[in-house]
């Protein structure tokens, strides 16, 4: 019987576990920059920019880690930060982070736990909960395709 209260305690403590939203496809670089542009669109949300990490670290010596910073990002995204608070706009936009392992392609959001913690309520936390889905489905999307 001291087994459910243990599970309780432990399932009521996940949401503070969270961590960055993840997908995994397998595809090349090119095909899950397309992928996620397509997704991100059928979201309402557009390809920003493309930021190649590994040029810079292959010109100072080191191996070609294949990683690239997606930026996607909406008009909406940029009106609710700036209603709920202009300190959101820092997060803006959002990137996701891609990394090819072998023949697939990881995708990882930021983690916006931290920021929730300085927004524990409000309309902040509460666009900070939007953003979250909005990346959870974009993610969805992108590793159904």
């Amino acid at each position: 019987m001291r087994i459910v209260p243990l599970l309780l305690f432990w399932f009521a403590a996940l949401p503070a576990l969270a961590a960055p939203q993840m997908a995994i496809k397998t595809a090349d670089m090119r095909q899950a920059i397309d992928d996620l542009t397509l997704a991100a669109a059928n979201h309402g949300m557009q390809l920003v920019k493309v930021q190649p990490i590994d040029k810079a670290l292959v010109k100072r010596g080191f191996e070609d880690p294949h990683v690239r910073i997606l930026f996607i990002g909406s008009e909406t995204a940029v009106r609710w930060a700036e209603a709920a608070d202009a300190r959101l706009l820092n997060l803006l936009p959002l990137r996701l982070t891609l990394v090819q392992r072998g023949e697939q392609i990881v995708v990882m959001s930021d983690d916006l736990e931290p920021w929730k913690g300085q927004f524990p309520e409000g309309p902040a936390h509460r666009v900070l909960l939007g953003w979250e889905v909005e990346l959870k489905e974009v993610l969805a999307d992108f590793a159904s395709q």
